[in-house]
């Protein structure tokens, strides 16, 4: 029994290279299958365990070549085959999603004022009022044109156009107009305007160089009474009435012939033609017949 103990021991001796042989190739096959089979070395020897299910052995650790081919295996296999030789770029990282924008700040509203803040009263503007009108002349009634107008106030002043008219715009208030032209007096009137109105003024201008004068007596042909109250007319339509002297006037007349008539109650109108001078005063006397 113990001749044989020597033999045995040296056939297990002569066995470990081959059963290291075996475990080698065991290893190198279970590295090609990834997840299923691997080699486990530990100090005490080599085994084989399977790390697909639930194994209830405990493995040895792995050694690093071991577990660094391990995991090129299984990136080879997750990795598509390549078309080409070319090595396959690497994907760009995409956005998951689209940057959120950055809400702007919301302005806090003005505080409103308990109360209102009354504004000022504007003062009113007065209106402007308007002086305008005409200068004639006060026996041929006609438009005098080239004649100056003053007002008192303000220092305006105008000449009238070839109707005599004129016009001026004022401020409210009281004003003295005077209008003058040559071979005329002067003339002058108070005016008073309000905001907005307009004051009419005609202005008659007495001639100093062609008017002459008409004086004249109107009497009874019978008994030579004078006749009061007769109505004494000239052709340019100025009217005369006779005093209880009988007698009438007119101090200013411009010069040249008019047809002068009489009518008094119980006589016969009469008429006749009567001739004014530049600076002479006509004397006329009149007898009317009665009926």
């Amino acid at each position: 029994m113990n001749r044989h103990r020597p033999l045995r021991s040296l056939a297990i001796l002569a066995l470990l290279p081959v059963f290291g042989v075996v475990f080698w190739l065991t290893a190198v096959v279970a590295s090609s299958i990834p997840s299923l089979l691997v080699v486990d070395v530990n100090v005490h020897g080599l085994t084989l365990a399977t790390y697909a299910g639930d194994s209830q052995q405990r493995v040895a650790p792995l050694s690093l070549r071991v577990l660094d081919d391990a995991n090129q295996d299984a990136t080879k296999a997750a990795l598509p085959a390549p078309t080409s030789g070319r090595s396959l770029p690497t994907p760009m990282p995409t956005a998951s999603s689209s940057p959120t924008p950055t809400p702007l700040p919301v302005p806090s509203p003005l505080p409103t004022p308990s109360s209102p803040v009354p504004s000022p009263t504007p003062t009113p503007t007065p209106g402007s009022a308007t002086i305008a009108g005409q200068v004639t002349d006060s026996q041929t009634h006609l438009p005098i044109a080239g004649a100056a107008v003053a007002v008192s106030q303000g220092g305006q002043s105008a000449l009238t156009d070839t109707n005599g008219t004129f016009s001026f715009s004022v401020s409210p208030g009281t004003y003295t107009v005077t209008a003058k032209a040559t071979g005329y007096g002067s003339a002058s009137q108070t005016v008073t305007v309000n905001g907005g109105q307009r004051a009419n003024v005609i202005f008659r201008l007495v001639s100093v160089t062609a008017f002459g004068s008409l004086v004249g007596m109107v009497t009874d042909s019978v008994s030579d009474a004078p006749v009061a109250g007769a109505t004494v007319s000239l052709s340019n339509g100025m009217v005369r009435v006779t005093d209880l002297d009988g007698n009438f006037s007119y101090a200013i007349v411009l010069s040249g012939s008019y047809t002068l008539t009489v009518s008094a109650v119980g006589h016969v109108t009469q008429s006749q033609v009567v001739t004014v001078k530049t600076g002479h005063t006509t004397n006329v006397q009149i007898s009317l017949a009665r009926n």
